[in-house]
């Protein structure tokens, strides 16, 4: 009688594939990833400035909602204090129009928004320091500055890595859309060119920002000033939906002109 022996198979690699690590995404990849429609985030900002004796500080909250790869609208909302008379500021931003209510723009009896502009040229932001936090290519030019990294404490629920670097004004106009909008699409020149914006970015470990800060000297005749500003960033990926005012409740980009302050 014949017995049948079994005989071993060698499996090269067995088990390999359920014992890799997936190569986690770049920070640029991971917000990439967010870019999609009513998905957003929300940011809390203290920008501080001193100069001897004195010392302004201003708090913003953003809730941005993102979209085909873009900012579609953000809702900033300035924090009343000693510094910001009330009602505090509010802004609706959206591509080709920005909305506001508050001391700044009183909207007549009967109204509760008025369209501040209407600019092809207007979209939302979501930056801060002049650092474009939605663009992808502006996050990883930053990132590529980077000169030391280190563990960062736990923010938003999640462990981070702090990374520092600097770089000069006329570099971040050249890398952040953002910079380029708030100087009108000008470049910076001669020293103000030359000013070093110090920059920390906590990143997660799903690689997304969830604390900024940014410093930078400025001088104006005899005056110098520092400024920081500090920022954090939570809630990535929440459904957001930031409605356009309807016209019903819209005054004119004129009308608030005749309103009492």
């Amino acid at each position: 009688m014949t017995v049948a022996m079994a005989v071993p198979v060698m499996v090269t690699g067995l088990g390999t594939a359920a014992h890799a690590q997936a190569t986690p995404p770049s920070p640029a990849d991971a917000l990439r990833r967010q870019l999609v429609e009513n998905l957003g985030v929300t940011m809390s900002e203290v920008t501080t400035s001193r100069e001897t004796g004195e010392r302004t500080s201003y708090r913003h909250k953003t809730r941005a909602e993102f979209g085909k790869g873009t900012v579609t609208a953000t809702d900033v909302r300035e924090v009343a204090s000693p510094d910001v008379p009330e009602p505090a500021p509010r802004f609706l931003t959206f591509k080709g129009r920005t909305y506001c209510q508050g001391w700044i723009c009183p909207a007549p009896e009967g109204k509760t928004w008025v369209l501040l502009s209407e600019n092809k040229k207007t979209r939302p932001l979501l930056q801060t320091g002049g650092i474009d936090l939605a663009n992808p290519a502006a996050l990883k030019a930053v990132l590529a500055t980077t000169e030391t990294k280190r563990p960062g404490g736990s923010l938003d629920n999640t462990r981070t890595t702090i990374y520092q670097g600097a770089l000069t004004f006329g570099e971040l106009y050249n890398v952040s859309p953002a910079f380029r909008d708030q100087h009108g699409g000008k470049p910076p020149t001669g020293k103000y060119a030359k000013i070093e914006l110090s920059w920390q970015l906590w990143l997660g470990k799903d690689q997304l920002v969830r604390r900024v800060r940014t410093s930078w000297p400025e001088q104006l005749g005899k005056r110098s000033i520092s400024h920081v500003v500090d920022a954090r960033l939570n809630g990535w990926g929440a459904k957001t939906d930031i409605a356009v005012p309807s016209a019903d409740e819209t005054a004119g980009p004129d009308d608030w002109k005749d309103s009492p302050a």
